[in-house]
């Protein structure tokens, strides 16, 4: 996967977004550091106050996957007036 890291949420589509989540889920990456800057781009872009367990520890009842990762996000980022994906082009 190209890692082309991105500072803001909504410079991401949904896709690049899943295949950034989905390369932790999978362990695609070449190191711990890569491991690690991909792990903080997706806190700091999610803006999600609790991002780190919505990866790591999911709720009961939310689906363990990019997917259900991605879901997560959304909603917040919806219920809390943030910008949503970029628009395929």
């Amino acid at each position: 996967m190209n890692k082309n890291l991105k500072a803001r949420f909504e410079d991401y589509t949904e896709r690049e977004y899943i295949e950034l989540i989905n390369s932790l889920f999978e362990g695609d990456y070449s190191s711990e550091y890569e491991h690690d800057r991909i792990f903080e781009t997706i806190i700091s872009t999610s803006e999600h106050p609790n991002a780190s367990d919505v990866l790591c520890h999911p709720e009961e009842g939310v689906e363990d996957s990019p997917i259900g990762v991605i879901g997560i996000f959304k909603e917040w980022r919806a219920a809390n007036g943030k910008a949503g994906f970029k628009i395929e082009e």
